[in-house]
C-alpha cells in the first residue's frame, strides 16, 4: 500500500478538514486515504466539527463559482454579452479566486481542484433542501411582538411589560412573548436586550436563546443572540441557565455565559456596571468574536451580512465602541486587526486578511 501524505500547504487541523472536504467531494478516496481519514477523525474531537464547516465551505464556494461562470468564460476571463448587472463582476472573480473557488487565487484551500465545471446535480439537490430547511426553520418562528428600530437611540427607550418588567433592546433586536400561567416567556428572535425582572415567584421569566433557556425570577441581566452566538451576563440576583436536556450553570451578580457558533459553552466573569452597557450607547466588548460584533453592527449599517473568511480562524475584539458611529467602528476593527473587506452582490461583505 501506497504511504499516504498530506499536501505540503496543510499545516494545520482546519487545512487538513479542508483538504478532506475537497478530497470528500471527488468520492475517491484510496484505500490510504481513507485509513488516514479515520485517524485524523479520531486524532481529535473537534475534528468532525471541523470537517463539517470545511465541507459547508467548499459546497458554497462551488456553487457560487458555477453560477459565476454562466456570466464569464473561465478559460479565458472574457466575460460573456450580458446587460449590465450595476456590480463589479471582476471583484467579485477577486474573491472567487482569493477563496479558491476559481482557478488562480493565490489562497486556495489545500488540495483544492479547479471549479471550471457546473455543479453536479447532487449539489443543486443540497441546496434546494437546505433552502427549505431554512424555510421551514422561519416558518416555524413565532412573530416579534417587539420590534427594535435599527437606529442608536432605540437603546434608550423602555418598554413595560404587562407584569411589571421593564426591557431594553439593541438595534434590529426582535422579541416574542408568551406569557401563561406557569411562565413568562420571552424568545429572543435576533439581538439583545437588558431585562428588569418583576418579582413573581409562582411565574418564574423565562428567556429562550436558541436551545438556551435563561430564568429569573426577580433579578436583572442582560441576553443576546447575535450571529449564532448566545450571550447572558447577570447584573444583580440569579439567573439558571439550562439547554433542552440539562441544567447547566446558576448565574450570580457578576457571572456571564456565552455559547459560540460550534455551541461550545463558555463561563467568566463581567463587571456588573458593563452589563446592558449598550443602554449608554456604547458597546464595551471583551474577547468578544469578531462575527458576534458585527452581527451587532449590521443593523446599524444597513442590514449588511459579513462573512469572514474561514481561514482566519477565530479572532476576538475588545474595546468600546460608539453605537453612533458604527462605520467607524467597523473600520477601526478592521484597521486593528489587519483585515480588508470586500461588498459582493446580496448585500454581503467577505471579510478577509489584507
Amino acid at each position: 500500500m501506497t504511504e499516504f501524505r498530506y499536501p505540503d500547504d496543510c499545516q494545520s487541523n482546519d487545512d487538513i478538514a479542508d483538504y478532506w472536504a475537497v478530497r470528500l467531494d471527488d468520492m475517491q478516496l484510496s484505500a490510504a486515504e481513507e485509513i488516514a481519514f479515520e485517524r485524523w477523525q479520531a486524532a481529535d474531537p473537534k475534528n468532525p466539527a471541523r470537517l463539517i464547516r470545511a465541507r459547508q465551505t467548499w459546497q458554497g464556494m462551488e456553487i457560487a463559482a458555477a453560477e459565476f461562470s454562466d456570466d464569464e468564460d473561465l478559460s479565458t476571463g472574457a466575460s460573456k454579452p450580458v446587460h449590465d448587472t450595476g456590480f463589479d463582476s471582476e471583484a467579485v472573480r477577486r474573491d472567487l479566486e482569493r477563496l479558491g473557488a476559481l482557478e488562480g487565487g493565490n489562497g486556495r484551500l489545500p488540495g483544492m481542484r479547479s471549479a471550471k465545471r457546473r455543479a453536479r446535480p447532487m449539489l443543486a439537490i443540497f441546496t434546494i433542501l437546505l433552502l427549505v430547511g431554512l424555510w421551514g426553520y422561519s416558518a416555524f418562528q413565532p412573530d416579534a411582538d417587539l420590534i427594535a428600530e435599527s437606529t442608536p437611540g432605540v437603546v434608550g427607550e423602555i418598554h413595560e411589560l404587562s407584569d411589571g418588567s421593564r426591557i431594553w433592546m439593541e438595534p434590529g433586536t426582535r422579541v416574542a412573548l408568551a406569557y401563561g400561567d406557569q411562565y413568562r416567556d420571552l424568545t429572543v428572535l435576533e439581538g439583545g436586550v437588558f431585562i428588569e425582572v418583576a418579582k413573581d415567584s409562582t411565574r418564574p421569566l423565562r428567556i429562550h436563546l436558541n436551545k438556551l433557556t435563561a430564568t429569573a425570577v426577580g433579578t436583572a441581566f442582560s441576553a443576546s443572540k447575535w450571529g449564532g452566538h448566545v450571550r447572558v451576563e447577570v447584573s444583580e440576583g440569579t439567573v439558571d441557565l439550562e439547554s433542552r436536556t440539562a441544567k447547566l450553570a446558576r448565574l450570580t451578580a457578576g457571572r456571564a455565559s456565552w455559547q459560540d457558533a460550534d455551541g461550545d459553552m463558555h463561563y467568566g466573569m463581567v463587571a456588573s456596571d458593563r452589563v446592558g452597557a449598550w443602554r449608554d450607547g456604547r458597546w464595551v466588548v471583551n474577547d468578544m468574536p469578531i462575527d458576534e460584533l458585527f452581527a451587532r453592527l449590521s443593523p446599524l449599517m444597513g442590514g449588511i451580512s459579513f462573512v469572514h473568511d474561514p481561514r482566519l480562524g477565530d479572532i476576538t475584539v475588545s474595546g468600546s465602541f460608539d453605537l453612533t458611529k458604527p462605520d467607524g467602528a467597523y473600520g477601526a476593527i478592521l484597521a486593528a486587526y489587519g483585515l480588508t473587506d470586500r461588498t459582493v452582490p446580496g448585500g454581503f461583505r467577505i471579510i478577509s486578511k489584507k
